[in-house]
């Protein structure tokens, strides 16, 4: 009995230090925007939902200007009219030009926040993150949509995975640099996904076009699924249902190292505009397909290789194979390194012809 008194009294010590907040007297943050401001300065945008009492969400925003990200979040509780929370952070929007300027300090500030998730993505835009979070965008808030459009975006089409996370990672580990995707307003009711940013450290530093995140996204993460269109000559060919993965291996007996990799793709023939989706026809769109893996690939870990970027994460996988490896001598031997890719495409089955 005593055990028993004891216990309960316990719990209602317990609970008596835990700090009680009701969601009616707060303002929960779902998504932060950065923009860069005169004189090197910040603008930063916080959002938050405001629930009327038809259960309609109303999307709130708050912006001001000051050094630092920390300085930022502590004008904008002086404005808010209820204790503004990380706890319901999904999403932060930066500008292009505040990205181009570094991320590190933020990025630093995100990781050391304890009620911020560690898959909390992150996005980039051409015009002002204020902008884009100034939108409307579906029914349950502009926090929850753009998140949903970047997860929507990585699990089934061109986006590979990033998060903030990845990111700090990519940030303090060598031989990788991270990227993340671009965002595009179309109008005050849509966003598009416009192309990925490629970073060197914490700067943005280039852009990949829509057009060829289908074979970046080979190059560095694993498809689930996907559609590509295929061209041949003037016909054709839609490949869906894409399945790959990349494997990258050191050849040390040249010189300079030639760095191969093999991109394997499994995938089905859905549409073709020619009469008839023969074996004849198929197997020519597998090798038209592998064709253009090999020459798009190519030519972007040339582009990287210039830029003395590494998204691909080449010397990560030169040092897993290299003893006391030095990653200052990797930097000058980076720029000379020869590529080869192997591409592999096997379309499984047919689907509809038109």
């Amino acid at each position: 009995m005593k055990k028993i008194l004891v216990f309960s009294f316990s719990l209602i010590v317990l609970s008596g230090c835990v700090q009680q907040q009701i969601i009616d007297k707060l303002n929960i943050e779902t998504a932060q925007g950065y923009d860069l401001a005169e004189n090197n300065n910040i603008k930063g945008t916080v959002l938050y939902p405001q629930y009327l009492p038809d259960k309609s969400v109303q999307n709130q925003t708050l912006s001001t200007i000051d050094k630092t990200s920390r300085d930022i979040l502590s004008d904008l509780e002086r404005n808010s009219n209820k204790p503004l929370v990380t706890g319901g952070l999904q999403v932060v929007i930066l500008g292009d030009s505040f990205a181009k300027k570094g991320l590190a300090k933020l990025i630093d500030s995100l990781e050391r926040d304890p009620n911020i998730g560690s898959r909390m993505l992150l996005a980039v835009t051409d015009s002002s993150a204020e902008e884009i979070l100034q939108g409307e965008y579906g029914y349950e808030g502009n926090g929850t949509y753009i998140s949903d459009l970047l997860k929507h975006n990585m699990k089934f089409r061109d986006v590979p995975k990033m998060n903030v996370h990845l990111f700090a990672s990519y940030y303090v580990q060598k031989g990788k640099d991270a990227f993340l995707p671009i965002i595009q307003k179309i109008d005050n009711n849509r966003l598009k996904i416009t192309g990925m940013a490629l970073f060197k450290n914490d700067i943005f530093v280039k852009r990949i076009n829509e057009n060829r995140m289908f074979y970046f996204k080979l190059l560095v993460d694993r498809y689930s699924e996907g559609t590509q269109i295929v061209q041949m000559g003037k016909k054709q060919a839609v490949v869906r249902s894409i399945r790959s993965h990349n494997k990258i291996k050191v050849n040390k007996k040249k010189s300079p190292q030639e760095i191969i990799i093999k991109i394997k793709v499994n995938a089905v023939l859905r549409e073709y505009s020619g009469k008839k989706a023969t074996p004849k026809i198929i197997y020519k769109i597998s090798k038209q397909m592998e064709g253009d893996i090999k020459k798009e690939s190519l030519h972007m870990l040339k582009e990287f290789q210039k830029r003395g970027i590494d998204p691909v994460g080449i010397g990560q996988n030169v040092k897993i194979h290299t003893k006391n490896f030095d990653f200052k001598k990797w930097k000058g031997q980076y720029k000379n390194v020869t590529f080869k890719v192997i591409p592999k495409v096997t379309i499984m089955e047919s689907g509809t012809i038109e």
